[in-house]
């Protein structure tokens, strides 16, 4: 029989209370959800109540000293990603981490890739609410260009420092919010275009990965197209993703893949294509 894996989860809002739940439920192999910790204690009350046996924490570092807890899940905000995610892996957990747009400051990505190593333990970031990361890590060396378009409804974009500006108008039809560089899509929307920093990792980089949010009131959902060219040839993706019920900022997907990402650091069963 596998090991069962002990989850810590840092976030317990709408995508760390769906993992968890999904872990509860078995869907990410042979795991169990031992710890919690958010910034807003009675959410994480409230998630351990639909949970066996999760104890609450009042602190990151007191999460961590659990020895029952061997890889913690991010599920929280890029400044949590930043705040703790050095201490996690340099306690020696796994870290599985949501918030990929943290991941943009080469140097901290640099950072935490030493620290990966050097404690024995993994760093992983789920594909979000796109696919077909793999296709752009194989042709990274032949990449010419990268684009990314983001289209979501106003209202999935509403309170990001990047859409301040049309915070009052009505938009009616489809409106370019932001076109340039992913660094700074993931700086200007760091709740809607996580999805920029998976693509430019795998890829191109923050910089020379092109980025355009589109609002648009007939959105079909959260809709990402990713297009790739050089040597190899060309490739288009197109992913249109039902929005979370609980938050329409996050796709259905992105939860999804967040489970299978964590099933790949829990259970030693088959992986394809990754």
């Amino acid at each position: 029989m596998a090991k069962t894996t002990g989850i810590g989860l840092i976030g317990c809002g709408t995508i760390g209370a769906a993992l968890a739940m999904a872990v509860a439920r078995g869907e990410a192999g042979p795991a169990n959800v031992t710890g919690l910790y958010d910034l807003e204690q009675g959410r994480a009350n409230d998630l351990a109540a639909r949970l066996n046996g999760a104890a609450v924490h009042a602190t990151v570092d007191l999460l961590l000293r659990d020895e029952q807890v061997q890889t913690v899940v991010e599920a929280a905000s890029q400044a949590a990603a930043v705040a703790h995610a050095r201490a996690v892996l340099a306690a020696g957990r796994s870290l599985l981490l949501m918030s990929s747009g943290a991941l943009i400051d080469s140097a901290l990505f640099g950072e935490l890739a030493g620290l990966a190593r050097k404690h024995g333990v993994s760093l992983a970031v789920p594909s979000g609410a796109v696919g077909g990361l793999d296709a752009i890590r194989a042709v990274r060396s032949e990449l010419r260009e990268v684009r990314l378009t983001s289209t979501k409804p106003p209202a999935a974009l509403r309170g990001a420092p990047g859409y301040a500006a049309w915070e009052s108008k009505e938009i009616r039809h489809a409106t370019v919010v932001y076109e340039g560089a992913a660094r700074d899509a993931v700086r200007l929307f760091p709740a809607n275009v996580n999805v920029a920093a998976a693509v430019s990792l795998a890829g191109l980089g923050p910089d020379r990965t092109m980025t355009r949010v589109v609002a648009d009131p007939a959105a079909p959902g959260n809709v990402h197209e990713v297009s790739a060219s050089g040597d190899f040839g060309q490739f288009t993706l197109r992913f249109v993703n039902r929005p979370s019920p609980e938050n329409p900022r996050t796709s259905r997907l992105a939860i999804l893949s967040a489970v299978e990402a964590l099933r790949g650091l829990c259970d030693d069963g088959p992986r394809i294509g990754s």
